[in-house]
């Protein structure tokens, strides 16, 4: 037998590893030799390595038998990090935009990256763990001016906004898996997901593009992942699970645990047992489903909610995997809270599995599913589970649990998505004549992204060795205009900024406020009160004011003047609706 067509795969769960040897044959994965062994004391927990030397010892003996057993050496394995290991995230990125731009595919994958930006400094402020790799996310809706909609692309509007849920994986989950195998002489070929891994072997392929829960029900957690048009939208975990109910076995026949995982696990119609006063007790598997039958129940609620949660309504099946899942009327709640037939919910064992050729005793039952998925998946999927490429001659590891792209690749090294979007100068604003004028700055030019030199976007797949560069754009001129360029466009021969008469030279600036006159020689003021316009001159001085009001003057007197409430002098300058009082 040839090493290099030999499929070696471990499924290191929290309390048991189970080692598959196996090859493919006519397309299905031949089994060969199957070990599997108990961790001696708690080295795992929630599918995390604590102890690396404690697993990496069960590891190793795990692989020498099947050495042994097969008079072969084995030097590479296929792994999966466990659901429940995953953090899915909501997030939400919003952007203002330019209500006369069209959009485009790029404005929308700039907004896809700022929201996974958002979800992944969500997690890492939630969690303090600070370096995650992406699994992927998916969208859940789109916005345009608060409303929903199914494409942004070619739109116009204020507003656009995107919702998301993205998965990510924490660094120190691999790490860890990774340093146990190698301690154990062993080198990572490949590297999946457990619930992709049980997805590959579990549900056939005809039905993935249904909206599917697969839920994986062991000892401490029921992980659940959800998919969609054959894509994995969501990941999550509910921290109750098979111990629950064998604690509740425990605490009413008052036996010890590992008495009462062997009530729960029995298929016997009459069950003996000594508790812990050492009394012989005999009960009927009846009697044993009826004191677990509120824990089931619970389980179930806990596990619909967290589906519903992450989809947002009853899926169209649900299948169920892990050792747990085999409790008795557990498919039946489960289908009756989400308010599906009963044939919708669904136990999978490897008796359903028909890509498995195996003939022997060990793999039995839905807690089987996970480890031939893995292997299965390994099969299936001849390729690295991690790349390398470089950014602007950084390198970066990436991983590779599906078609990585340039985003996955960018969110890697956190980088800031704002960098890719195009700078525009910066608008001025004013007012001219009363009514609100935008005056546009130049429009700057876009970001490029290159990958091995060519063109590319954020959605472009890159492969190991690839090597990406970024071109920054460059950001427009503010926009600037003089007051004689807006005589000029106005057609206006006199210019008042702020109230103030400005030359065509005066740089206008953002918020001014304009008035232009197309007569320099006519405007309005009011004089006690009455409305006076003044003809014939550029300037008008407050002396002038006497040329165009019916006043009879007192030589002897000097008249009080006011402009606009205060005190007046003969040489004040007039402007268009000014105040005048003069008192004889």
């Amino acid at each position: 037998m040839d090493n290099r067509d030999i499929i070696f795969a471990l499924d290191i769960g929290t309390r048991v590893v189970v080692g598959i040897v196996g090859i493919e044959n006519n397309g299905k994965f031949q089994v060969l030799a199957v070990e599997q062994m108990e961790h001696e004391s708690r080295a795992m927990f929630d599918g995390q390595v604590h102890d690396i030397d404690k697993v990496a010892n069960v590891v190793e003996k795990i692989k020498r038998r099947l050495e042994d057993s097969l008079n072969i050496k084995l030097t590479e394995v296929c792994i999966a990090a466990a659901g429940r290991s995953l953090k899915t995230q909501f997030a939400r990125a919003e952007k203002n935009i330019d209500e006369e731009h069209e959009i485009t595919v790029e404005d929308i994958n700039n907004l896809e990256l700022e929201a996974l930006e958002i979800a992944q400094n969500s997690i890492i402020s939630q969690s303090g763990v600070t370096r995650y790799h992406t699994v992927g996310y998916t969208v859940s809706n789109y916005y345009l001016n608060s409303f929903p909609i199914t494409n942004l692309k070619g739109h116009k509007g204020r507003e656009i906004a995107v919702e998301i849920l993205a998965t990510f994986l924490p660094y120190d989950v691999v790490e860890g898996l990774y340093a146990a195998v190698k301690k154990a002489g062993l080198e990572v070929s490949y590297i999946t997901l457990e619930p992709i891994a049980a997805i590959n072997v579990a549900i056939p392929p005809e039905i993935r593009m249904l909206n599917i829960a697969l839920v994986d029900i062991g000892a401490g957690t029921s992980d659940i992942a959800i998919s969609k048009e054959g894509n994995i939208i969501a990941y999550s975990m509910v921290p109750y699970a098979g111990d629950e109910i064998t604690e509740s076995i425990a605490t009413h026949f008052l036996t010890d645990f590992n008495t009462a995982e062997k009530i729960k696990k029995s298929t016997k119609k009459e069950i003996k047992f000594k508790d812990v006063l050492n009394i012989e007790h005999k009960i009927t598997k009846e009697e044993v489903m009826e004191i677990i039958a509120p824990q089931v129940k619970v389980l179930a609620q806990k596990i619909c909610e967290e589906i519903i949660k992450y989809n947002g309504k009853s899926p169209s099946a649900v299948f169920l995997v892990g050792g747990s899942s085999n409790l008795p009327n557990l498919p039946e709640e489960i289908a009756s809270i989400l308010n599906l037939p009963i044939n919708r919910v669904s136990v999978r064992d490897i008796k359903s599995v028909e890509i498995l050729d195996y003939k022997g005793k060990t793999l039995k039952g839905p807690e089987s599913i996970t480890p031939i998925g893995i292997a299965y998946s390994a099969m299936i999927n001849k390729k690295k589970d991690f790349i390398k490429v470089s950014i602007d001659n950084k390198t970066i590891k990436i991983f590779n649990i599906k078609n990585p792209t340039v985003m996955d690749a960018l969110v890697a090294i956190n980088y800031d998505s704002k960098n890719l979007i195009v700078q525009n100068g910066e608008d001025l604003v004013i007012k001219l004549n009363g009514q609100k004028v935008v005056i546009k700055g130049e429009e700057g030019t876009p970001p490029k992204i290159y990958v091995n030199g060519s063109l590319a976007n954020l959605k472009t797949h890159i492969n190991d060795g690839d090597k990406i560069t970024i071109v920054k754009g460059q950001k427009g001129q503010d926009a600037t205009i003089t007051a004689g360029e807006l005589l000029k466009q106005q057609k206006g021969k006199l210019i008042f900024v702020n109230d103030s008469k400005v030359d065509k030279n005066y740089v206008i600036k953002n918020g001014d406020e304009i008035v232009i006159k197309e007569d320099l020689t006519s405007f309005v003021v009011t004089v006690n009160g009455k409305e006076v316009e003044l003809k014939g001159k550029e300037e008008y001085l407050f002396v002038d004011v006497f040329n165009f009001i019916d006043l009879k003057l007192d030589n002897n007197k000097v008249p009080e003047m006011k402009l606009n409430g205060r005190r007046a002098s003969y040489t004040d300058i007039l402007k268009p609706g000014d105040n005048i009082e003069i008192e004889i």
